[in-house]
């Protein structure tokens, strides 16, 4: 069977010598594997898996757009050695997802970080399916909390984009409060903002007091401007 790795032979070590002694060194290829391993268990969209920064292309009509991705830098060049997490705060379409992403596959590659990727809907039907079942085995989704609890960088997308219902509401606070108490690193996105804009609701209205007034020490918020880039370049 022909090796993948040629340096080791699929060993996972490789032998230096150094001040003339033969000593055994862990490959690179395992290093590789590990992070491989990390990336699949993310969780990230297939679609922005592997997606880094260099490809967020910021509208220069709109300096809000390289404001965030200087911000998204800093962060990952910080990394380990930030106070708090980053909110990301626009309308449809302008790259807060591509953002979360490319900071969570950066930190896995560069500074092999465990990740995980969460939508709030998907977080809220998987708990909403359970609310008003007596009988259902809650195992499966407390598993998932206490996942998305422990986990380094949790990436937390499409914050406030279903109302919940306050059981569901109940669960999230007790997620990221959770991760507030345990000072472990959160960035959010969300298509809402702290002040109206138009007829939109606020952040606040659609996600709960208590939740919004954890977020503004675990998150410093950044609003990022523009028309949606889906509907200007497909």
């Amino acid at each position: 069977m022909e090796t993948k790795c040629k340096k080791c032979g699929d060993s996972g070590w490789v032998l230096v010598t150094i001040d003339g002694r033969e000593i055994a060194r862990a490959c690179g290829c395992r290093r590789d594997g590990a992070q491989a391993l990390k990336a699949g268990n993310a969780n990230i969209p297939p679609r922005f898996l592997g997606t880094e920064l260099k490809s967020y292309f910021p509208d220069k009509a709109n300096p809000s757009q390289a404001k965030a991705r200087k911000a998204a830098e800093k962060f990952i060049a910080d990394y380990p050695a930030v106070d708090s997490g980053l909110l990301f705060h626009g309308a449809t379409g302008v790259g807060k997802t591509r953002l979360l992403c490319s900071i969570g596959n950066q930190l896995i590659k560069e500074k092999d970080v465990e990740v995980a990727y969460i939508d709030w809907n998907d977080l809220t039907r998987e708990m909403r399916s359970g609310e008003d079942t007596s009988n259902r085995d809650f195992t499966t989704i407390g598993q998932l909390i206490q996942r998305l609890v422990r986990v380094e960088l949790l990436l937390f997308d499409e914050l406030g984009a279903s109302r919940p219902s306050p059981w569901v509401e109940d669960n999230i606070y007790y997620l990221i409060n959770r991760r507030y108490n345990d000072n472990r690193i959160t960035l959010f996105a969300s298509n809402f903002f702290d002040k109206k804009v138009g007829g939109e609701e606020t952040l606040s209205e659609r996600i709960g007091n208590r939740i919004r007034s954890r977020l503004f020490e675990m998150a410093r918020s950044i609003e990022i401007m523009g028309a949606d880039y889906r509907q200007k370049h497909y």
